[in-house]
């Protein structure tokens, strides 16, 4: 269960540059840990949004998001080409986390799902955790993980999940790092709802602060569920890909639970997990649809997508031009910027808010 911790921790984790007020900034694991304790008391939900790459991550972080997704199908998709179908390597995805987690402050979840027994999944642990993610998940598929709707999935033992729970006990190094469990037996090859709940169940009373109980298909299954689990006392996790999944276009499409629907039966951390990417893939195909047949014209897009100014503002080119004048000579600032122009004004419009922000960092330090 997410715990009170008395003792404060406090290090030097900018994430990014200077993007926070202070450089003394609280650990990743704590805020998180406080975050769901506060909002698992309100029936307040936390909305999780998957981020695949360094840029969605900076969006997100911008926008105001407490909580990142860095695992799953997206981030495996957009850092290898591939499926999840059992084909990628933790060092793969342990990577993409550390490359991800590190340009942003934001608390993010990682997931342990690339199979091994129980001493590769120690390791995997131990290295994700120096990743610096907030939430670290295990999960009860053998080795070969398959995406969470896509057929022929197998779970292991009760038993074998219990030991793996007790393993990343041990394997924790920041007790304030949250373990979490998936358990996909609702939809995995002999399973169903009873054996998902039975699981669950058991994988709480053997350590895990969160659960994750995939394969929620409808309404009633959601209700079902989530007034079932809150009778562990732990906070749940949702995971909302519903949505996303083929259905043949004579039968509407999965309704996806609205975030006060989800709120009200009892769900705390809501993790929308491959939307961006089916966004950003969706956008891609027409793109180049667009641009590969006759006339080849491209010009409506300019009306839709961002500017090169707002994209510099998003990737912090202002946070680099402030660092350059700190650290540079006159001589060769001097060069370099001799003329602007109003697009030029444009691009560097945070520059005395960064400015300032550099030199208080500097202070402190």
């Amino acid at each position: 269960m997410i715990n009170d911790h008395e003792k404060s921790h406090r290090n030097k984790e900018t994430g990014s540059l200077c993007n926070e007020e202070t450089p003394a900034a609280i650990k990743k694991s704590t805020r998180l840990r406080n975050l769901i304790k506060d909002r698992y008391r309100q029936g307040k939900a936390i909305i999780t949004p998957t981020a695949h790459d360094c840029v969605s991550a900076k969006i997100f972080e911008q926008a105001g998001v407490e909580h990142i997704n860095v695992a799953g199908a997206a981030p495996t998709a957009v850092w290898t080409g591939e499926p999840e179908c059992g084909v990628v390597t933790s060092t793969e995805m342990i990577t993409a986390a550390k490359t991800i987690l590190g340009c942003t402050s934001v608390p993010g979840k990682v997931s342990i799902a690339q199979g091994g027994n129980v001493l590769a999944m120690i390791r995997a642990f131990k290295e994700y955790e120096k990743t610096n993610a907030a939430l670290i998940q295990i999960e009860d598929q053998p080795s070969g993980h398959y995406s969470g709707f896509v057929p022929g999935k197998r779970v292991i033992a009760v038993e074998e999940m219990v030991k793996k729970i007790k393993a990343a006990q041990y394997a924790r190094q920041d007790p304030d790092v949250i373990i979490a469990a998936r358990c996909d037996a609702k939809l995995a090859v002999n399973g169903g709802l009873d054996e998902l709940l039975k699981r669950c169940e058991i994988y709480a009373d053997a350590g895990a602060e969160v659960i994750l109980p995939h394969g929620i298909e409808t309404m009633d299954e959601w209700e079902l569920v989530g007034k079932r689990m809150s009778k562990l006392g732990i906070p749940l996790m949702a995971s909302l890909s519903a949505g996303l999944i083929f259905t043949p276009k004579d039968r509407p499409r999965r309704r996806v639970p609205t975030v006060k629907e989800l709120e009200d039966m009892g769900w705390t951390l809501l993790n929308y997990a491959n939307h961006l990417l089916h966004i950003h893939m969706t956008a891609t195909k027409q793109y180049i649809q667009d641009l590969m047949t006759a006339p080849h014209s491209i010009d409506h897009w300019y009306e839709e997508v961002m500017d090169n100014g707002e994209r510099m503002q998003i990737l912090g080119l202002s946070t680099w031009r402030v660092l350059e004048e700190l650290f540079s000579s006159k001589e060769s600032l001097g060069k370099r910027y001799k003329k602007t122009r109003e697009e030029d004004n444009y691009v560097y419009s945070k520059l005395e808010e960064e400015r300032k922000n550099i030199l208080r960092y500097l202070q402190e330090k």
